[in-house]
């Protein structure tokens, strides 16, 4: 709990955060990587927004044509871990040059898949491509919007995609309605808030 944290969005094309944690703040990832090269002490917490022990940098409108370079990225991850102890970057899934960047400076990446057969073949063939770029061994596989009594196994997935499933998520539609309408976390002692401190662990 006391772990300072850092939460990017780089999902340019959709980033959700913004929203998600009604964040009114100006500033998003594209004045950072415009900035990259003149992070400082001053200018970073004018950038984030600080929730407790989370500070988060926002994604911004939507901005699909903005492009963010590779130099950009390695100047925003050295000096984020100069400044944090654990450092999460939420990604579009659409394996940016600038995506595959980030996780390439990552020590774990978590593929977040839900149970339909359509969801299951993207995985795969997510998890295909990056064990191709010698990522295949930082891939954990999140089960999201899982069901009791699912079509699907859990088993029946991992032998589908090849990779063990390190959390299921399960499926709570009004809680996390409510979590968005109030603009915080689901409530800690229901069964996806437990879940979702089990997995911070496991992160940890």
């Amino acid at each position: 709990p006391e772990t300072k944290t850092l939460l990017m969005d780089l999902d340019l094309n959709s980033g959700m955060q913004r929203f998600m944690l009604k964040l009114d703040n100006e500033y998003s990832i594209v004045v950072a990587a415009e900035n990259a090269f003149k992070l400082d002490e001053t200018l970073w917490p004018q950038l984030v927004t600080s929730i407790s022990h989370l500070d988060v940098l926002h994604s911004g409108r939507l901005n699909p044509g903005y492009r963010i370079e590779g130099a950009q990225i390695r100047s925003m991850v050295e000096f984020a871990r100069r400044n944090y102890r654990a450092v999460c970057v939420d990604l579009s899934g659409n394996m940016e040059k600038y995506s595959i960047e980030i996780m390439q400076e990552s020590k774990r990446v978590y593929l977040v898949t839900t149970p339909e057969i359509a969801s299951l073949h993207l995985a795969r063939e997510r998890f295909h491509y990056l064990r191709q770029l010698d990522l295949g061994d930082r891939i954990q596989l999140i089960l999201n919007r899982a069901q009791k009594r699912a079509p699907i196994s859990v088993s029946q997935i991992e032998d589908l995609l090849g990779l063990p499933v390190l959390s299921c998520i399960p499926n709570d539609y009004q809680g996390v309605s409510r979590a968005l309408t109030a603009g915080r976390p689901v409530e800690s002692n229901s069964d996806l808030g437990r879940d979702f401190q089990l997995l911070a662990s496991a992160m940890m």
